[in-house]
């Protein structure tokens, strides 16, 4: 579906007549315990609408009424409109023209809510309808507040669904390369620098955990540097994201159950292009580098064997215990390469364990880091945005299960089942600077969804994009 939007002042009363008379359908927001005046009890009863919140009543007519639910007037919030706006966006994907009076003047979550929950990825259909031209004609108070959050949710929800159109793709066809090419046809159309790395220069920059991954796969990896630069600016962070673009286990081969969704462990390198995609857009304060690097974790070429050791780039030695846990390979290098250009804080993001969605569940990420305020900012963006992250702590007395008798380091403590998750955080804590801010996002349980779920839809969430936005773009 191609969205096309409209802003037209609530107070200029032909112009909403106007909208609304040459629209196919009229959207009108209902509070829970708030029935609309002209229809009865009875009929509100029979028909099950309540005005819960993404509760879709359509009523016939021309154009047709439509009932949109937003749960309690009191209750109402950011994420309440975004779920509402999601579920419209479902029900109504078949009209061309739309009058929307939208329930709030922030209009950012309504926008977000409605692009996101409208979603598809047909692009291997080849009996998929062709997608709609839809006018989306929005009916809010004239204010710069409404006009500035119809741009803000247009340009946030787009690039989380680049970041969906990624994680998405199959393997076969987003491989290290391309992604690299489409990184850096972003870059051009966002005004990013971009540089990308081939294999040679991955290994004279001496990417050891890059390289050992990538051995395995026929295809060759790449690492890609974004920068971002305002015209004025004080501080940098940095971004890392993980981008294996097809994980099949290496050596320690996953079974096929588990490699259905593993096109999507370059989930974390899609989020930070999406974020990236959007700063200058929405004028970002501060200045950003992105490191992404790409790989395959294949067992059909020459694949790291267990008992092998790797030399990461900053001469740290770790023994392979597991092929399977390569992630933390190549995020090392890339968290060594960003805190070389001594940012103000790193930030990376990974679908790095199992043991983090087995925790938290589908629909919340972890967090950690050696920086407690960074960690509170990023729930606090994450909360805003609608992606809860909830804390998990990095304990010391964990650090001994990372020691290898032959190596610095092992990528994986054999034997171990409990608090895996905090052990990989540990790992990827060796390569960033004591002195530097960091936090670690395991988006593993939030990469994917199974089916409709708000403004998710199945298949890849684009998660923790609005969060990096909301944080990179908060004047704080």
């Amino acid at each position: 579906m191609t969205v096309r939007w409209a802003l037209h002042p609530e107070t200029d009363a032909e112009a909403v007549a106007g909208a609304e008379a040459a629209a196919e359908a009229v959207v009108r927001p209902v509070w829970a315990g708030e029935p609309p005046a002209e229809l009865s009890a009875a009929f509100l009863a029979g028909t099950g609408f309540g005005g819960e919140v993404g509760q879709v009543l359509q009523l016939p007519g021309t154009p047709v009424t439509v009932l949109l639910g937003c749960g309690p007037r009191a209750a109402q919030d950011r994420d309440a409109i975004r779920t509402a706006a999601a579920g419209l966006a479902r029900a109504v994907s078949g009209y061309r023209r739309l009058a929307v009076h939208a329930p709030g003047a922030d209009l950012r979550p309504l926008v977000e809510g409605y692009l996101l929950g409208g979603y598809q990825f047909s692009r291997y259909r080849s009996r998929a309808a062709a997608p709609v031209d839809q006018l989306v004609e929005v009916i809010a108070p004239d204010t710069a507040e409404a006009r500035r959050g119809l741009f803000e949710g247009r340009r946030v929800g787009e690039a989380v669904l680049l970041a969906r159109d990624l994680v998405n793709e199959p393997g076969e066809a987003l491989t290290p390369p391309v992604f690299a090419e489409r990184a850096g046809k972003l870059a051009a159309e966002s005004g990013l620098e971009c540089e990308v790395w081939d294999g040679p220069r991955i290994a004279a920059e001496r990417l050891g955990g890059l390289l050992g991954v990538a051995r395995g796969s026929l295809v060759p990896p790449r690492l890609v540097r974004l920068g971002y630069r305002p015209a004025r600016w004080t501080r940098r962070i940095a971004l890392v994201g993980k981008g294996v673009t097809f994980d099949a286990g290496g050596l320690s081969l996953k079974p096929n159950a588990q490699l259905a969704g593993m096109k999507a462990d370059m989930a974390g390198a899609a989020a930070v292009l999406g974020a990236m995609s959007v700063l200058a857009a929405l004028d970002c304060p501060v200045a950003v580098d992105a490191w992404l690097p790409l790989t395959e974790n294949m067992p059909n070429a020459d694949p790291t064997r267990v008992g092998d050791v790797l030399v990461m780039r900053d001469g740290t030695t770790v023994e392979i215990c597991h092929g399977d846990a390569e992630g933390r390979l190549i995020m090392a290098d890339a968290l060594v390469l960003a805190g070389e250009t001594g940012p103000s804080a790193i930030i990376d993001v990974a679908t790095l364990t199992d043991a983090a969605a087995i925790a938290l569940g589908r629909r919340i990420a972890a967090v950690m880091g050696n920086d407690d305020a960074l960690v509170e900012r990023l729930r606090a963006a994450g909360a805003r945005a609608g992606e809860p992250l909830w804390p998990l702590p990095l304990p010391d007395a964990y650090r001994p299960q990372l020691r290898s008798r032959v190596a610095d380091l092992v990528n994986y403590t054999l034997g171990t089942r409990h608090g895996t998750a905090l052990l990989a955080g540990l790992f990827l804590r060796e390569f960033v600077p004591a002195d530097i801010p960091w936090a670690h996002l395991d988006i593993q349980g939030t990469a994917l969804c199974d089916g409709d779920d708000g403004e998710w839809v199945a298949g890849g969430t684009g998660f923790a994009v609005r969060t990096l936005v909301e944080l990179l773009t908060d004047g704080a």
